[in-house]
């Protein structure tokens, strides 16, 4: 069980500029990442130049800004746990590397641009010997997208910066306001976790597919406070979720993360079974059959793997971009998509607490006349169905949760901020 940890200090107030960032993305980082040894002037002048690089537009078109920050590292590969250094095609980021560095500067920015990160495909940026900053080469994520090796930094439209560290977005940055980043949105204990771990075992999910499950949701929440729209996403405990025959965009039942999961656990299991079919000489001695590896696995049951992650991934951002939409995105248990753009009813006044501690033993009750039309509607649909979890974002990024239990007539909510809990 990870420790939990107090409340992060205020995020600063009014509108703050790219300087500002580095105290954010310095508590939230903590003693871990690759700008624990880099000086914060060298951070600032990392996320500013990204900052203005994304106002400028090259040949009339204005392309994302994306780099790579390496830190100090000088490593071309970043590979898998457990990966031999012979299956490059495993890794986690591969750094091709200019024959000499390029400045650190808008133009060139903006030039490299063009590859797009869309593709995947990142300036890469290092610290030098000499402390200052460099583009060093192109930088390409590969196939397990949870590395967090190097800090992403984006700016996909002018004004606006994202940070993330693997899945994790850090911070997210628009118009002169901290939007989102930081937080642990699925309590390490408590009515929340408890309701997604029952509904995660509705699905028929079990063990590490249900951490994959929560880690899924989080995402998600993520994924829809960072977008700056705000909006609604309800993680039902049905498997078929009744929606307003009247929704515009309702879905035909397609593929679930649930059954990614599934399938992930399934390259495991059959990955751990080879190697405790294989005798000992062959587990250390590296196969010279095409296909295999050092560590006696075929490296294609890890290659399947981490396409099944990285389609989750992609499912994941687009979930999170339908929640700009006016009205709900609606998920069932197995957190496949039902609708989005649904438009919640409204009901009768509902008795609503506002928990003040992560069990939800305490707290207050909700003055509803205070809220607006998207959170009652989340409280009513809460009510009305218990066991399902709802997460509303305003559009200024703040994140609310609601939940009932079958046992309990009234409608629990959370505030989520940074650093409220982890995931055990």
């Amino acid at each position: 069980m990870r420790p939990q940890h107090r409340a992060a200090p205020a995020e600063p107030t009014g509108l703050v500029f790219p300087p500002a960032l580095v105290r954010v993305l310095r508590e939230r980082l903590a003693s871990d990442g690759c700008l624990v040894e880099v000086a914060d002037e060298i951070i600032v002048q990392l996320l500013t130049t990204i900052f203005f690089a994304g106002l400028e537009t090259y040949e009339g078109e204005r392309n994302p800004i994306g780099v790579a920050f390496l830190g100090k590292s000088q490593s071309d590969f970043i590979m898998p746990e457990g990966t031999e250094s012979g299956e490059a095609l495993l890794y986690e980021w591969k750094v091709m590397q200019f024959g000499s560095p390029r400045p650190f500067a808008i133009r060139e920015l903006v030039k490299l641009a063009v590859a797009g990160v869309d593709r995947r495909i990142y300036s890469a940026v290092c610290v030098l010997e000499d402390g200052s900053l460099a583009i060093t080469g192109l930088a390409r994520e590969g196939a397990n997208t949870d590395s967090k090796a190097f800090v992403k930094i984006v700016a996909s439209n002018p004004g606006s910066l994202s940070i993330r560290r693997g899945r994790d977005l850090l911070l997210g940055y628009e118009r002169g306001a901290i939007l989102t980043g930081g937080e642990e949105l699925v309590f390490s204990a408590g009515p929340i976790r408890h309701a997604l771990e029952m509904t995660a075992q509705a699905a028929g999910l079990g063990g590490d597919a249900i951490t994959s499950y929560l880690d899924a949701v989080r995402s998600i929440v993520r994924e829809m406070a960072a977008h700056g729209h705000g909006g609604i996403v309800i993680i039902s405990h049905e498997e078929e979720p009744q929606v307003a025959a009247s929704a515009t965009y309702k879905m035909t039942l397609d593929s679930s993360l649930a059954s990614f999961f599934r399938l992930v656990g399934r390259i495991r299991a059959r990955q751990s079974v080879d190697l405790q079919a294989r005798p000992t000489a062959q587990k250390t001695h590296q196969s010279s059959e095409p296909g295999t590896s050092g560590a006696g696995i075929p490296p294609f049951g890890r290659l399947l793997r981490n396409a099944l992650l990285t389609e989750v991934e992609r499912v994941i951002e687009e979930f999170g971009a339908l929640t700009a939409i006016d009205g709900a995105v609606l998920l069932n248990r197995d957190l496949a998509l039902i609708a989005f753009g649904v438009i919640l009813p409204v009901g009768s006044p509902t008795a609503v607490v506002h928990a003040v501690d992560s069990q939800g033993l305490h707290g207050r009750i909700v003055d509803l006349g205070s809220r607006g039309t998207r959170h009652r509607a989340g409280f009513s649909y809460a009510a009305r169905h218990p066991g399902s979890v709802v997460f509303v974002a305003s559009e200024d990024g703040q994140v609310s949760c609601v939940v009932r239990s079958s046992m309990q007539h009234q409608v629990r909510l959370w505030h989520l901020g940074p650093n409220d809990v982890h995931i055990s």
